[in-house]
């Protein structure tokens, strides 16, 4: 159990009665007392006895109490002091308390009044010194982070600035600090993250919902990050200001970036010997090289079958390197009418195999989007075709296309076997499939809706998908729609 030491009280009045009861209260409180019979005099008893309250008079010969306050303060500027004084006014108050004061007790006073002053003049410096060192201690963590971290008041200007992102911006957190966001950063996605962490439009946003990628220098020498931004409130739960975190993520975007390379040179590889494979068994299907008998027949079909999923692999791969390297193609206005007519008449054999109803429902006035239209296409054949494929014989399958507020929304519904929640976010992921009882009868790659996903956020859209087991699914594409 630790020992508290004893609190250190100076009393600077030039009445020696005043000086010898307050002394006099304030050691039987426990309180160990200093005395001086004026402000010179109070400045050298400060410089040896570092007391942890003043008790100082106003009017003093020598040097006054508002005199000794300004040196006092001057050299030690968290000195806790409270003022005693027979002249008792409003304005004498007021300008004590501008002068560094922390309280006013008027003479003659109790030794009540002088005790409960004295108590609550080291409850409120108990508390400042609480929140200096919980700056501290937030300064010290913030400048200790590997991560790049800014924080920003309400009004949007920079008010802590780590050394980190400010070596990465080659600059200092002096000169960032103080600044606007858009001043100080070169980031004006961020300053918008910042803003929108504090504003939220929507009431229930959270703060995962605030978050991005940005990057500095191009090329092999750039460097990419994560930034996540976060509100911090005050009492009443009103924000107050936000928080950037920046995280350094160029050593897994090379990875990925490798991998991709690595993954559609493999792909491209294995497309032309597979191409090869599966022309000499159509051949030998057709009996060019002789009459087949029923089991060579069919054990043909089924190495072709296998070498077509390859081969399907294989294509999807490399139209997913092509896509993440950016390389869709050339971007024109975009009708979605015919696209989504024409994706409808490649799908209808496949639901009409499975007496399935396919319907495809249009708005009048469709806007256009700014993309390419081929990508666009393999959008609708992927989700559709998906549909055709999860949901059993007799099922029904809904394409609705619709103008929004500047947008157009494209929905695809079923009444399929669905998607459990836990797994709702990872299908978009490659090679990601539902695994279960009623789904591994179903051939695929995996990669269909990793394709969708890029291709719609490429065309600065996003993709939502609304499904419950045993009831169906619904992806809903928001896409912009092109300027008039």
């Amino acid at each position: 159990m630790s020992i508290q030491p004893t609190r250190r009280i100076l009393v600077v009045d030039d009445e020696e009665r005043v000086r010898l009861a307050v002394q006099r209260v304030l050691t039987e409180a426990g309180y160990q007392v200093y005395l001086a019979a004026d402000g010179a005099e109070g400045l050298t008893m400060v410089e040896e006895h570092a007391p942890d309250l003043v008790l100082v008079d106003l009017m003093m010969p020598v040097m006054d109490g508002m005199e000794f306050l300004d040196q006092a303060r001057r050299r030690y500027p968290d000195l806790t002091s409270v003022v005693i004084t027979g002249f008792a006014t409003l304005e004498k108050a007021v300008e004590a308390m501008k002068q560094g004061a922390d309280d006013f007790l008027a003479k003659p006073f109790k030794p009540q009044d002088l005790r409960m002053v004295v108590d609550r003049a080291f409850r409120r410096a108990a508390t400042l010194q609480n929140i200096s060192i919980e700056k501290s201690r937030t300064r010290a963590l913030v400048a200790a982070m590997r991560n790049g971290v800014l924080v920003v008041d309400a009004a949007g200007e920079t008010a802590l600035v780590n050394p980190v992102l400010a070596k990465l911006l080659n600059t200092t957190p002096e000169e960032m600090q103080g600044r606007p966001c858009a001043e100080a950063l070169p980031w004006s996605e961020v300053c918008e993250c910042l803003d929108q962490a504090m504003h939220p439009v929507q009431k229930d946003l959270s703060n995962e919902d605030c978050r991005g990628q940005v990057s500095l220098g191009q090329g092999d020498d750039a460097t990419y990050f994560q930034v996540t931004c976060a509100p911090f409130y005050d009492a009443r739960r009103q924000p107050v200001g936000a928080v950037a975190v920046f995280d350094d993520i160029t050593a897994w975007r090379r990875l990925d970036q490798y991998k991709s390379e690595f993954v559609s040179t493999v792909a491209h590889e294995i497309v032309s010997p597979l191409s090869a494979v599966l022309g000499q068994l159509q051949n030998l299907s057709k009996e060019l090289l002789g009459p087949l008998e029923e089991p060579q027949k069919e054990l043909l079909g089924r190495a072709r079958e296998r070498l077509e999923s390859i081969a399907k692999l294989s294509k999807d791969l490399l139209d997913l390197s092509k896509i993440e390297a950016g390389g869709m193609g050339q971007v024109s206005r975009v009708g979605l009418v015919h696209l989504l007519k024409e994706a409808v008449d490649q799908l209808a054999g496949r639901a009409q195999a499975k007496d399935q109803t396919l319907e495809l429902e249009l708005s009048d006035q469709l806007p256009e989007v700014m993309g390419v239209g081929e990508e666009l296409l393999r959008v609708a054949v992927n989700l559709i075709s998906n549909a055709v494929k999860y949901t059993p014989e007799g099922g029904r399958i809904h394409v609705r296309a619709q103008g929004g507020e500047d947008e157009v929304i494209l929905a695809v519904s079923d009444n399929g076997l669905g998607i459990p929640a836990e797994e709702q976010e990872a299908i978009f992921q490659r090679f990601h499939r539902v695994k279960n009882a009623d789904t591994r009868h179903i051939p695929g790659t995996g990669l269909g809706l990793a394709i969708v996903k890029r291709v719609v956020e490429s065309h600065g859209g996003r993709l939502e998908l609304v499904s419950e087991p045993g009831q169906g699914s619904t992806f809903t594409l928001h896409l912009p729609a092109a300027p008039e």
